[in-house]
């Protein structure tokens, strides 16, 4: 397979370059809106406005990797834990759930993990020839960059596995046609890049740099790479190191913690995509004007609260929460996690926690009705019935629940948009170390990996006969 991986915002400058090829024509006039290879990577403060250009395709809150109405449906609409509603909306429809390599949708997230790759590739070529800095600081920025790339590639080959491979990046339009590569040689280029991300990254950030990937990120993104080739030693040994000092990562108590905007950056949060209300509310991926908020709660959340409302959980992930209860005594019936990831009518089912109102007035009623329409038109999911009532439920993960603002989850209204996704989280680092230790015979530490996650849940402690059986509650704990 031949794939166009030419992307032309990314080498606008690399054309400029070969424009000002033709020296001798009193015509090449320098634009002075413009910047040139020429003209940039002068000092530090290039190399970090620079630097930012590589998070933006993999951040962008429309059409990255992790965009609202491209990346995150992509990703979410195959899962078994998303049901999408196939409303009025064909252009959603086929654009966003049907998963075939003709949908313009799924283009857009291949087209922008290029994007993320070719920027890094310029990155890594001309890093080292920055004034004013020190070897230490380009190595570091150097790392940040090839991380980058290594994740690009990462989403990149469990997405479409063999996929065209550049480690230099592309000056000429006809370099960008290239065969496929296997995805045993994608696998060792990401496997690289998080080995030397690992070495030269910080393992903190002071505070104006919050967000920015860290060494933790690198072993983490390593031991899932493992995880990915099967290689459960290599896995089981990269993730233990950040389950100790100087590592301080944790799971945070309160669940809910992990999709606020008051608690973002927590001790569980190990790479996390920054958002703010900054924009004028269009749509645009890098305009200076674009919106820079998180905007998903817009596709999620209910019509009661000015959400579209275009997915609601399966019938099959609310029986995974349902099956077991929290031991009696307890201060909530169901696994804590189902109070942070849904809405839901909690005396519905006796449940000894008291209902709440979302959004100011907002009862549970009133959110359900308010879907009517919607789930209507093209089907919702067939709840299985809880203490013989029928079951209702709907997203509370990536809304903005706790809002006091009627329309908390307009696209529109911009002060709603500050809250951050959380890529990886210590959460996900357990159930992945957890895997490894099972693969390896370790049972004592998949043990301890997976008390620890029930143990934030409520629930009490087990005992697993096999592996079988720990791998079965990995797979289980994976979809909370």
């Amino acid at each position: 397979m031949k794939t166009n991986i030419f992307n032309r915002l990314v080498i606008l400058s690399v054309l400029t370059i070969s424009l000002a090829a033709c020296s001798d024509s009193f015509l090449d006039l320098k634009d002075p809106n413009k910047s040139s290879e020429a003209d940039f990577w002068k000092n530090e403060a290039d190399a970090q406005a620079a630097l930012a250009t590589v998070y933006s395709p993999i951040r962008g809150q429309m059409y990255g990797y992790f965009g609202a109405f491209t990346g995150w449906h992509n990703q979410n609409a195959r899962a078994d834990d998303t049901f999408t509603l196939l409303d009025d909306s064909e252009t959603w429809k086929v654009a966003n759930f049907i998963y075939t390599s003709q949908t313009g949708r799924i283009d857009d997230d291949f087209e922008s993990l290029y994007q993320c790759i070719q920027r890094a590739n310029v990155y890594r070529e001309n890093i080292d020839n920055v004034p004013g800095m020190t070897d230490e600081k380009k190595r570091e920025l150097k790392a940040e960059a090839t991380f980058l790339r290594g994740l690009a590639y990462f989403f990149l080959v469990i997405n479409w596995g063999e996929v065209p491979l550049h480690e230099t990046s592309i000056t000429e339009p006809e370099e960008a046609y290239v065969n496929s590569s296997s995805e045993e040689k994608i696998w060792e280029l990401i496997i690289g890049d998080f080995k030397y991300a690992k070495e030269y990254l910080p393992i903190t950030r002071e505070k104006e740099e919050a967000g920015r990937v860290t060494r933790g990120a690198a072993i983490a993104y390593l031991g899932k790479a493992y995880v990915y080739t099967e290689n459960f030693v290599d896995a089981e040994k990269e993730l233990s190191i950040i389950m100790t000092a100087p590592y301080e990562y944790d799971l945070v108590n309160n669940p809910s913690d992990n999709f606020s905007e008051y608690e973002e950056l927590n001790k569980e949060s190990i790479f996390e995509l920054v958002y703010a209300n900054f924009g004028d509310g269009s749509w645009g991926s890098e305009e200076s004007t674009s919106t820079m908020g998180m905007v998903l709660p817009n596709f999620i959340g209910p019509p009661a609260t000015d959400g579209w409302f275009k997915v609601m959980p399966t019938a099959s992930l609310i029986d995974e929460f349902t099956t077991e209860l929290r031991p009696a005594g307890a201060d909530t019936k169901f696994d804590k996690r189902m109070y942070s990831s849904f809405y839901f009518k909690y005396s519905d089912y006796d449940d000894v926690k008291l209902d709440e109102i979302w959004y100011g007035e907002q009862t549970f009623d009133s959110l359900w009705i308010s879907t009517d329409t919607k789930r209507t038109v093209g089907g919702a999911p067939n709840f299985s019935q809880i203490e013989g009532k029928p079951g209702r439920f709907l997203y509370k993960k990536y809304t903005n629940w706790w809002s006091t603002d009627k329309k908390g989850n307009s696209m529109y209204e911009m002060k709603n948009q500050q809250n951050n996704y959380r890529v990886m989280r210590f959460a996900e680092v357990l159930l992945l170390h957890a895997e490894a230790c099972i693969k390896n015979g370790n049972i004592g530490g998949a043990t301890t990996d997976l008390h620890r996650i029930r143990d934030r849940a409520g629930l009490a402690r087990k005992t697993w006969a096999n592996t079988d059986d720990l791998m079965e509650e990995v797979k289980k704990t994976k979809v909370a």
